[in-house]
């Protein structure tokens, strides 16, 4: 492909560039959104497997190069009880994602977090940091991570409610994200399936992540804490709301 092609095909992808560069730009100054923010967007130019194979290419490239930015304020040890936690969920994951529908699932898992979410809003609790709760956590981020392209809602919740600070819950879980998506796109191939469009895609939908990831570093520093916070509740209940309403049409 030459350049003068290239130029063209990102004229063409233009509303899909917006909304990776918007999602990109959530993601580097809360540490998550860029899959919850951007999968559903793209859903409107793009049929849902292939989106989300899409989103495990672009987060992954976004995810290592803030890593490199980020990886001496990463928690490691918890990175890696996730993984554990990740490794048992993917197979269920990927089994779901080859061979049923994930309307239910889907629907299931976002009801269970926004539950989760209300009453941790409500009774002003906070998780216990254990690696019992790790572990599952990432479980549970392992099986959405296959099932819906968003392993976002289970990490999230569980590190927001505890007492991490924000610069290591930021670092955290784009390193966690990192390693999980990449294991997630092995998983895909490993099982058979195809790869090779949404990898084109992804090259068209750089720029928009690139830009993204760099305004949002730059951001970051001018952000206070409480604001970062209240963004990811927001991102959670949307994301919780549109899975729910999105499974409810693919049910009915």
């Amino acid at each position: 492909m030459d350049l003068g092609m290239y130029v063209s095909g990102l004229q063409s992808h233009a509303g899909p560039l917006f909304c990776v560069f918007l999602a990109a730009f959530l993601q580097s100054i809360t540490g998550f959104g860029l899959v919850m923010v951007a999968a559903p967007l793209l859903m409107f130019f793009y049929e849902p497997k292939l989106t989300i194979i899409i989103m495990f290419c672009l987060a992954g490239c976004g995810n290592c190069a803030q890593l490199l930015l980020l990886w001496k304020q990463v928690n490691w040890q918890r990175i890696a009880e996730l993984f554990c936690g990740a490794l048992a969920g993917i197979p269920l994951g990927v089994t779901v994602f080859r061979q049923l529908p994930g309307g239910g699932l889907r629907a299931a898992i976002s009801v269970a977090v926004l539950l989760t979410l209300v009453t941790m809003e409500f009774r002003r609790r906070r998780f216990e940091e254990t690696r019992k709760n790790t572990i599952l956590t990432g479980m549970l981020a392992g099986i959405m991570a296959m099932t819906t392209g968003m392993a976002g809602p289970p990490l999230v919740l569980y590190f927001a409610y505890t007492s991490m600070p924000q610069n290591v819950f930021r670092a955290t879980c784009i390193g966690y994200f990192f390693f999980s998506n990449l294991g997630s796109l092995v998983a895909l191939w490993v099982t058979g399936v195809p790869i090779g469009e949404a990898v084109g895609e992804f090259l068209f939908l750089l720029p928009g992540l690139a830009c993204g990831v760099a305004l949002g570093h730059w951001a970051f520093a001018f952000m206070p804490q409480q604001l970062i916070r209240k963004i990811i509740i927001i991102l959670l209940y949307a994301t919780c709301l549109y899975n729910i309403c999105k499974a409810f049409q693919l049910l009915s």
